[in-house]
């Protein structure tokens, strides 16, 4: 591998992009934010919230009194550079913030980053964000990630986590979407470990009544 490569290599796995795949979604057309975040921005609006997201149901008087000191500076302009930048930490912090002021103008977005899946450790927050959305859209987007990566068994990606959000929003809205999904995810793990589909769904439940108790403590 030449030295170009390899740097550019590097930069892709620092940003998150730790599995490079091509697949049904690789042409969905998603905003790329190409400059540098600046500084102070970064600082502001990322480095006290990326950390503490994915353990948000243990972080929440932390991230409650983070979120209230910058809440009225959170838009959909704010968010969307977050999102649209390659990397993991932008982006999960872009959609804990339209979750936490319900930026519904966003939800494409977030649902398509969530069907590429072109970085690691967002694909629960982009989950979080599209139950607490919680309309027919966000269920599309649920249901299409779960019927094409239930079938690549190779890419062990966020599955799990969209079967969660399915089942908490089953349990809010009286429906059965999460069963349309079980006998793929029967097979999909049939040759994995230590995946609990029933821990999982009690631990996104959890964190969505996080979620939800940061948004009534900075409201």
């Amino acid at each position: 591998m030449e030295d170009k490569e390899r740097r550019e290599a590097i930069k892709w796995h620092v940003a998150g992009a730790t599995v490079l795949h091509k697949g049904k979604f690789d042409n969905l057309n998603i905003p790329q934010n190409e400059k540098e975040l600046d500084k102070a921005f970064v600082e502001k609006f990322v480095l006290p919230f990326y950390n503490n997201i994915g353990t948000i149901g243990i972080n929440v008087e932390l991230l409650s009194r983070e979120t209230r000191s910058i809440f009225d500076e959170i838009d959909a302009e704010v968010v969307e550079s977050l999102l649209s930048y390659f990397n993991w930490r932008t982006r999960i912090v872009g959609a804990y913030f339209a979750a936490i002021k319900n930026i519904k103008e966003l939800e494409d977005l977030i649902g398509m980053l969530l069907l590429k899946s072109e970085v690691a450790y967002t694909g629960k927050v982009y989950c979080m964000a599209l139950a607490e959305f919680n309309n027919q859209k966000s269920i599309d987007f649920l249901n299409q990630y779960l019927d094409y990566y239930l079938t690549q068994k190779d890419l062990w990606f966020d599955q799990i986590d969209a079967m969660a959000a399915l089942a908490y929003l089953d349990k809010l809205n009286s429906t059965k979407e999460f069963n349309k999904h079980l006998s793929k995810w029967s097979d999909f793990i049939s040759d994995k470990e230590s995946l609990s589909l029933t821990q999982a769904i009690i631990s996104f439940e959890k964190n969505m009544i996080a979620l939800n108790e940061i948004k009534k403590h900075i409201s």
